[in-house]
């Protein structure tokens, strides 16, 4: 019984942090901020957005 709570205990704390990070980066995301993980910076684009990078890059 108590290996199945201490189980369930750490797999409620897994989905905890993951949800925590998924609002990190959707809040990034909606502010158009970066991402620091380690020394490395990130922005998270939608496909909207990295298609009209691409098209402009080419149309110059």
């Amino acid at each position: 019984m108590k290996e199945l709570l201490e189980s369930e205990a750490f797999c409620t704390g897994v989905a905890v942090g993951i949800s925590l990070y998924e609002q990190k980066v959707i809040m990034a995301h909606e502010k158009k901020q970066h991402l620091k993980i380690g020394e490395n910076l990130y922005y998270v684009q939608d496909g909207r957005e990295r298609l009209q990078q691409v098209i402009e890059k080419i149309c110059r």
